[in-house]
């Protein structure tokens, strides 16, 4: 249980230190703030341990000022209400998955085969380009991003324990967070009822739920993933709606911080956070440049690291780009790979048949902000579409173990989409 007790109370406190909204943003905001600054002090050879007690410190002292600030102001956000029951209807699945966690074993090859084992190596070695990462364990993954066994190692190091089940409560952790966030923003954002509603409906989508690749009992990063992007779009959605207003100071640092994240988490991350570069700078204009910088700190951090370490045997798709004229044969199983994912009823209900219908009617609700909502889940596929052209796997069976994961990191622009959605079918009843 101490990894409970450390994954409830570490990444929440590190995160209110800088954000101060909900426990849901706070505890990703913790998540990402740990891997983000132990991986750089890592890259600049500080030794981790001094550097995470720094952190440490530094968050304490943090989050009491904030407490203090915050209790003191009038300006002092008050908490959104919300009807019983979509909160029941969050919390039940949360309480069942929670208890599957604490009474099952992790048993998904990718957590146990490359993020969980990348974990236990930083907890013992104390280094992010240690003999683990030099061949001593032959990981066929050795480049891939690693914030989130960061944090991993952080829990074993702390626990004492390297055992597997300290670390079912982070990935549990991140789909809880992921509600809340969605929650409180949906709220701000469209209306309190469908932020409740869109929280809970997320938390029973197989895909994110029980699903044994990529949901939270298992140990892949794709929750994390759809949760830092999240953090990103809602903080884009923010930045639109005050657009012809004077908006908060630091709006577009906490916006360059998801992208950091994204980046630091899966290889998927690099060209999401080009995605919201691209599509930020129709919204905070001049001041994209503050984001753009954070994000080149972090991809160069990554390639720095990368350059120290042996390559295993993920693809490079930068040297895979100039090959996609000659395999131009995979695209017509690129196209079809996402529409029939999504309509996958085992996998995700009939939740992306309803985005789909609900982003007509959300265009007529808030134009501008139905259209950045599509345009970041158009992007992204159009992204992973290019990937299944240009690899050098068998692309159906690439496909077939990567689709319903890359449609996880959508989630938020598309709960979006739905909410507004939903706004429309209201007013009109109401009419």
């Amino acid at each position: 249980m101490i990894g409970l007790l450390i994954t409830l109370v570490l990444f929440p406190l590190v995160g209110w230190s800088v954000a101060r909204r909900s426990w849901g943003e706070a505890f990703l905001f913790g998540a990402g703030l740990v891997g983000t600054i132990l991986f750089l002090a890592g890259v600049v050879h500080v030794p981790l341990v001094p550097a995470f007690a720094l952190v440490l410190f530094a968050s304490i002292g943090g989050a009491v000022w904030s407490y203090r600030t915050r209790k003191t102001s009038s300006q002092a956000p008050h908490p959104t209400s919300h009807s019983p029951l979509p909160t029941i209807a969050m919390a039940i699945p949360l309480i069942a998955i929670t208890f599957i966690a604490a009474v099952t074993p992790l048993n998904d090859f990718d957590g146990r085969a490359f993020w969980v084992l990348k974990a236990k190596g930083i907890a013992h070695e104390r280094a992010i380009d240690g003999p683990f990462f030099q061949g001593a364990t032959l990981d066929p993954r050795n480049q891939y991003p690693i914030l989130i066994p960061i944090d991993g190692a952080v829990i074993f190091a702390l626990g004492h324990d390297l055992d597997d089940r300290q670390l079912r409560w982070l990935y549990v952790g991140l789909l809880a967070a992921l509600a809340l966030l969605v929650r409180e923003r949906i709220s701000n954002l469209v209306s309190p009822a469908s932020g409740a509603w869109c929280a809970a409906l997320l938390v029973c989508i197989p895909q994110f739920a029980v699903a044994t690749e990529g949901g939270a009992l298992s140990a892949y990063n794709d929750i994390a993933v759809a949760a830092f992007a999240a953090g990103a779009f809602f903080e884009l959605m923010d930045a639109h709606r005050d657009l012809d207003t004077a908006q908060p100071r630091g709006r577009e640092i906490r916006f360059g911080l998801w992208l950091v994240f994204l980046i630091l988490t899966k290889s998927e991350g690099l060209p999401f956070a080009l995605v919201f570069l691209l599509i930020g700078a129709f919204v905070f204009r001049k001041r994209i440049a503050t984001p753009a910088i954070q994000a080149a700190v972090a991809a160069v951090a990554l390639l720095v690291w990368r350059a120290r370490i042996p390559a295993g045997d993920e693809e490079n798709f930068v040297r895979m780009l100039p090959t996609i004229p000659e395999k131009l044969d995979h695209l017509r199983s690129a196209l079809a790979a996402f529409p029939r994912y999504m309509v996958a009823f085992s996998s995700w209900g009939a939740f992306w048949v309803a985005v789909i219908i609900a982003s007509a009617f959300a265009i007529r609700v808030n134009r501008r902000a139905a259209t950045i909502a599509i345009a970041v889940i158009a992007s992204m596929l159009v992204v992973y579409c290019g990937v299944y052209v240009a690899t050098e796997w068998v692309v159906t069976d690439l496909i077939a173990v990567t689709a319903n994961r890359l449609l996880m990191h959508l989630a938020a622009p598309a709960l979006f989409l739905l909410a507004l959605g939903a706004q429309w079918w209201t007013r009109t009843k109401s009419m």
